[in-house]
């Protein structure tokens, strides 16, 4: 089982470092079989946004961009992404990084015209390409911002062996439950309000398998399918090696992980 330790220690979080963490948890057994950092070293990546854009007048498929990456005057770069646009918040490279791959940005000039720094796409920071361009980053990302902090990318990624008897364990909650009576901690519950049902329909729910005791369903109504999923638990889901679908398979699949409860969501118009 792979998950964050981020998200482990957001349910308790021991005196212990990274690898005296790992010892416990070994000790406890539930073997640690790696432990890897979730994102490589790089540095000077923030967030920026792009505050507007003027074709390059050397180049056709390059533009010239003003962007805030929160000092006290915009910078100027030349990028040939094919999303970029005035208002977008992308991460941002600074004169002086060092990204991925040993690869450092320099002040330097495109087809005559100087540059100050690079736009990136998420494989500039060694995550997975989604689209092809910059690494669009939500409306209330905050300018200036480490990258790194941002997406929470100081996190190591801690895959467990766990045996057939310790079913307690296959869940973010019942290895944050173990952990915390090792080190005589309180446990934090994830938070889940309560929400009073507003609609009165049924579907009943017939179980014809001896070794499914129970099947319990909720129909809700109003559902945006087509929601994108949140930037932080998209990251969670990958540093557990499960790739994003849609909304609705993520949220089953988060919760599975982090509570230990399968889930399922079905279409109400075409179940039978």
């Amino acid at each position: 089982m792979k998950f964050s330790e981020q998200w482990l220690r957001s349910l308790v979080n021991p005196s212990l470092n990274s690898e005296q963490l790992a010892h416990l948890l070994t000790m406890a057994g539930l073997e640690v079989e790696e432990q890897s950092p979730a994102a490589p070293p790089f540095s000077k990546v923030v967030v920026a946004e792009v505050l507007s854009l003027n074709k390059h007048e050397n180049a056709d498929r390059l533009n010239v961009c003003q962007v805030n990456v929160g000092l006290a005057e915009p910078i100027q770069i030349v990028c040939g992404a094919s999303n970029v646009a005035a208002g977008l918040k992308v991460p941002c490279a600074l004169v002086g990084a060092e990204l991925p791959g040993d690869f450092k940005i320099k002040k330097g000039k495109l087809r005559g015209v100087e540059s100050q720094g690079m736009l990136c796409g998420a494989s500039e920071i060694d995550l997975e390409d989604k689209i092809d361009g910059l690494l669009e980053l939500p409306a209330d990302a905050p300018v200036g911002m480490n990258i790194r902090e941002y997406l929470k990318l100081d996190d190591n990624v801690i895959d467990i062996s766990i045996t057939p008897n310790r079913g307690d364990c296959f869940s973010i909650r019942g290895i944050a439950r173990e952990i915390a009576v090792i080190n005589q901690l309180q446990a934090n519950e994830p938070k889940i309000q309560p929400i009073s049902a507003t609609i009165s329909d049924e579907k009943a729910v017939t179980i014809t398998t001896e070794g499914t005791p129970r099947y319990l369903g909720r129909i809700i109504k109003n559902v945006n399918v087509k929601a994108a999923t949140p930037e932080w638990m998209v990251q969670a889901l990958a540093r557990s090696s499960l790739r994003t679908h849609s909304i609705l398979v993520d949220i089953t699949n988060y919760v599975l992980l982090e509570l230990g409860q399968p889930m399922h969501a079905f279409d109400l118009a075409k179940i039978e």
